[in-house]
């Protein structure tokens, strides 16, 4: 368990959960350490009040013998199930496989090598009980790669990204507004993808994710557009605090034209007049040839009536308007 720095004002606080929808979470996983699965198992486990745990489906990526580990994950409580893709499909085609498998009201996508705090879910539900068509996220506390069992604590930060389509973690909540109190939530202009919840209804309705994305990459900030765009935004709970491990490098290969796929896809779709700053950025990606067809992801833009990437610039994220050629 880790140490009690959590903010004061969220100490103690009581949830009535009586009234609030049950979870499932989703965690896939690929040539991970089972150390570390068996830490993040435990922790939600621990955490989690369980009667709002459906379950805990981990997505089995296509791994090789020695990294499935499935009977000992599903041997740690019954509400424990592996779900095996026999090939690798990727994060984000992972991840929708893995929520088409769950039933609960609410979906959260967790990663496997991370610690779940006091109280981590409570505070989330009851923000999207306030608006269901929001996206919440917890504060994302950092786990050392070199010292696992360590949990150190990290101030309050939004996420945003560049030309470039890179995420960052772009400063504090403080920083941002000067008003701002802790731990009121605060706005998230994009979210940095691994750890997320959102109502099942709101992620059938909006789209999920455009599976045709390939590996990983680009589906956060995709989710994040269309979050803002097209429903309530994402946002920060800072009661809720989940550690997670940043790695050096990925256990797995990666492959460089799956991500500039997908971030032609983004461009294609959500960019708009803006996608020659991008261009200028990034000028292989003015070539589209491989993004595949997206008119089913425009067509969901379209039904939803989503607001346009000068609506988000102006409203959402300013700062990306400054962002300079790099």
């Amino acid at each position: 368990m880790p140490k009690e720095e959590r903010p004061m004002e969220c100490i103690g606080r009581q949830y009535d959960i009586s009234t609030m929808p049950s979870v499932s979470v989703i965690i896939p996983y690929l040539q991970e350490d089972l150390r570390l699965l068996d830490k993040t198992l435990g922790s939600l486990l621990a955490n989690t009040p369980p009667e709002l745990l459906d379950m805990i489906l981990l997505v089995d990526d296509g791994n090789d013998a020695n990294h499935s580990f499935a009977d000992d994950l599903v041997d740690l409580h019954p509400k424990v199930r592996v779900h095996r893709n026999s090939e690798r499909q990727g994060l984000i085609k992972a991840k929708v496989t893995g929520a088409s498998h769950t039933e609960s009201p609410v979906i959260i996508f967790m990663e496997p090598h991370c610690i779940a705090n006091r109280q981590w879910l409570e505070p989330l539900l009851e923000r999207l009980m306030d608006s269901p068509r929001r996206v919440v996220v917890p504060v994302i506390d950092i786990i050392p790669e070199d010292y696992t069992d360590l949990y150190e604590y990290v101030p309050g930060m939004y996420g945003g990204f560049g030309w470039d389509l890179e995420f960052k973690w772009a400063g504090t909540a403080q920083e941002r507004n000067a008003s701002y109190h802790t731990p009121d939530p605060f706005p998230m202009p994009c979210l940095s993808g691994g750890i997320l919840a959102l109502r099942r209804d709101w992620w059938e309705m909006s789209g999920e994710y455009d599976d045709e994305m390939q590996e990983w990459g680009s589906e956060h900030i995709e989710m994040s557009l269309r979050s803002w765009r097209c429903g309530a935004g994402g946002e920060a709970v800072p009661c809720s605090r989940i550690g997670h491990m940043f790695r050096k490098a990925r256990p797995y290969p990666f492959h460089g034209e799956a991500s500039n796929r997908n971030k032609k896809r983004l461009i294609s779709v959500w960019f708009e007049n803006y996608a020659d700053r991008v261009f200028e950025v990034e000028p292989h990606l003015r070539d589209m040839s491989d993004l595949g067809d997206v008119s089913a992801r425009i067509a969901i833009k379209e039904k939803l009536g989503c607001e346009s990437m000068d609506w988000y610039v102006q409203n959402v994220y300013p700062e990306l308007e400054k962002e300079k050629k790099q």
